[in-house]
């Protein structure tokens, strides 16, 4: 219930938008209805515009009461469902001394370090004057994407036309990355990139299409899924081809490539 009043929110202005379409329209179909009936001749005529006007005033009230709904969940339930769920963090006068909530979350916050947490517990002033005390936990482990194992060899076949800048070498990968560099060589064609792993028996295999529009300086290249793709070593190769489609440019990088981690479980899942 919680989750779909903070939706409403989010979504409210459109839902007002939509509201106030629909009423014109219906207001609109009111005022037609009522012209018919003022000119209309025979009785059938008088009963259809009657019909029609009653139908705009029922369907325009009954979109004024839904405008109306979703303005008292935006601007009264919603901030008192907020408050209350702030509440517990509120101490007690400003003196503080926590008052226990409902429910305590505590998350990993940038900064902690997990030792001696409790001498590193920090306080807040509220916007009315009290209190709000905050707890540092241990900081969330870096990203795997951008950690570099050294000792990979150093990209081969580059140059100006064919050059890689991410991935780098050693890069570890389990996600899609973004490719950047430079493709491009006289009578250009297309470039594509290729695979050489685990998942594709150690022998080369076309990752994506073909890219028909040259870069010329330093840009992305495109986006390179890895979903799917055994644990290990690969060969990162970004081809470069001409008109006759001949390979004219390459540039290959090793890269290490991992089993996604597993998604850290939000608060109260």
């Amino acid at each position: 219930m919680t989750s779909i009043v903070y939706l409403i929110k989010q979504i409210a202005p459109g839902l007002f938008f939509i509201c106030a379409a629909a009423l014109l329209i219906h207001l609109r179909n009111l005022f037609q209805a009522r012209h018919k009936l003022t000119i209309a001749e025979f009785d059938l005529e008088r009963e259809l515009a009657e019909r029609d006007q009653a139908n705009a005033i029922t369907w325009g009230g009954f979109i004024i009461e839904i405008a109306l709904a979703v303005g008292a969940i935006a601007f009264v339930v919603e901030p008192t469902l907020r408050a209350d769920l702030l509440s517990g963090l509120i101490t007690d006068g400003g003196t503080g001394a926590a008052q226990p909530g409902p429910e305590r979350f505590e998350t990993s916050t940038p900064g902690g370090s997990g030792e001696d947490v409790a001498a590193r517990n920090a306080t807040a002033q509220a916007p009315q004057g009290t209190s709000v005390r905050l707890i540092l936990t241990a900081a969330a482990s870096p990203t795997p994407v951008g950690t570099i194992i050294v000792g990979y060899p150093t990209p081969s076949d580059c140059s100006d036309q064919a050059f890689l800048e991410v991935p780098a070498p050693g890069q570890v990968l389990f996600d899609s990355v973004e490719i950047i560099g430079k493709a491009n060589v006289p009578d250009f064609a297309f470039y594509k990139f290729e695979l050489a792993g685990p998942s594709t028996g150690g022998e080369f295999a076309p990752i994506l299409g073909e890219k028909t529009s040259p870069v010329i300086e330093k840009g992305t290249l495109g986006l390179l899924p890895l979903f799917g793709l055994a644990p290990g070593d690969y060969t990162f190769r970004l081809a470069v081809f001409d008109n006759s489609r001949s390979l004219r440019a390459s540039c290959s990088v090793r890269v290490n490539i991992i089993l996604p981690p597993p998604s850290p479980t939000p608060p109260g899942g």
